[in-house]
Parts: C-alpha cells; structure tokens; sequence
C-alpha cells in the first residue's frame, strides 16, 4: 500500500483533528474558552472505487550499513541516513514517494476533493468566543479560506461587554481588529500549526507558537498589539509552553531540548 510522505517530519501530524489544527488552546488573563461540538453523519458510498493505478513502481531507498547498539543489543539500521533530513538523497526519495502516491491514488482524486468539501461546509464559519475586561475576542474561519482569523472589538465604558456582545451578535458591533491571520502565515510557509496563544493580561501582546515545517518543533513570536507587528528579536525555537506574569511585559516560557521534551524555564 502506497503512504505519502509530504515533508520531513510532518507523518506525526497526520493524526491531529481538524480543530486542534485550526482553533489552539487561547486564554487570557480572566477568561477561558468554551468547548464546543461538531456533529456527524454517515457517509454513503454510491460506487465502489476502481483499481488503483499501477503505471509507476513503488520507489526503493538507498540502504547504508549502520550499526546501532542500545541497552547491550546491536542491530544494522540500513536507513538510519534517514535522520538527516537535509540530505538531497533523502529529499529525492521524498519527491518520489509523493509522486509514486499521487498516481497510486489517482483515481480516487474526485471523490478525495468531494469529502474535502463536505468536511469543509460542516466547519462553523465561527467556532469560538471570549470576552475579557471591555474586549470581545473571536476567532472565525473566513469564507473561501482554510485557517482561521483572531479578532477583537472594543467595547466603550458607556455601553460595557455585555451590549458589545449583543451587538455582535445582531451584527451591530464596532469596527474588527485582526490580531492574527493563520491563512497569511500559511502563504508564507506553505504550512502552519499554531500551538498556543497566550494575550497579555494588559491587552498590549499575543505571544503565540508556530509550527511552520510539520515537525512539531514550536517557534515562539510575540506581536505587538499596539502596532500589529511582531517584537524584534523575539523569535525563539523550541518552546512548549507560555504564560504571562501579570504586569503584562513579562513572558515565561518552556524550551524544550534535542528530544523535543521540555527541560528548562525562562524568563
């Protein structure tokens, strides 16, 4: 049976729903976000499918002879080389996998592109709301679009969150404020994974993690909310986890080590 295998490391996230993807854990300093449900229905086949196209030849990798011993037991790992995923050998073998796979599952493309759609209008255009201190927050996934967005809206002193709410809801509220747009990240990257989000207790910050390659290794950006622009020099790989002290300019975070597990705080 043909898998394909699209970037290095990226096999892991296979298992990963549809939500954990699109709407990651947000919270703020006084709120946290309600959990909701998606329902299902079963799926009907009218046909069933042909024979999968055999035009190609399961591509074979390269074996080098490479000795691993653990625990006082030693073994040949022909395809430890595989490890480096910088090696040109190893990203050709990439390409012909996909390519050997896309012709094995060719004939499946329509009906592939039809469960896509159908997953896709059962997606609720919006997905989850909170409101913290005056400031309604909301994330949505735009019409036509795979990602979501992250908004806001302010509320005044006069009318409170509570009419801002009603207001959202009757489609009366303020002007919108994009905080943070998945799909533009993903044009930038060609793929992207956002892990946690994390707004200042003060509303001046997001700090949020990335994972733009596939292989669960979290980068850590912090967006000015006052600019919409990301803090200089504040990029740092690795982190697996975030929160903000309360004075809202203080950020501590989790990196993790080569082993992709968490082992040491910072402030």
């Amino acid at each position: 049976m043909a898998s394909a295998l699209l970037k290095p490391g990226s096999v892991r996230n296979s298992s990963l729903s549809i939500t954990s993807r699109l709407f990651p854990p947000l919270s703020f300093s006084s709120s946290s976000s309600p959990s909701s449900s998606l329902s299902s229905s079963p799926c009907k086949t009218t046909h069933p499918l042909s024979q999968p196209s055999q035009t190609k030849t399961a591509p074979s990798p390269k074996k080098v002879p490479f000795t691993v011993s653990v625990h006082g037991r030693t073994w040949v790992d022909p395809y430890h080389w595989m490890r480096n995923t910088n090696d040109p050998d190893f990203v050709h073998y990439l390409s012909q996998e996909n390519s050997y796979a896309e012709d094995f599952m060719a004939d499946t493309q329509k009906l592939r592109q039809a469960l896509v759609s159908e997953m896709r209008s059962r997606m609720p255009a919006e997905r989850s709301m909170f409101i913290s201190f005056l400031r309604l927050y909301y994330q949505y996934v735009p019409e036509g679009k795979e990602y979501p967005v992250l908004c806001r809206r302010f509320a005044t002193e006069k009318k409170g969150w509570i009419e801002t709410v009603v207001n959202y809801l009757r489609g009366r509220s303020g002007k919108e404020e994009i905080l943070l747009d998945w799909n533009e990240i993903a044009e930038q990257y060609g793929y992207v994974h956002v892990g946690t989000c994390r707004v200042s207790p003060n509303h001046n910050f997001l700090a949020y993690t990335l994972d733009t390659t596939g292989s669960e290794n979290f980068m850590l950006q912090i967006k000015d909310l006052t600019t919409l622009r990301n803090v200089p020099k504040s990029r740092v790989d690795g982190v697996v986890s975030l929160a903000w002290a309360q004075d809202g300019r203080t950020l501590f975070y989790t990196e993790s080590d080569e082993n992709q597990r968490p082992y040491r705080k910072i402030l």
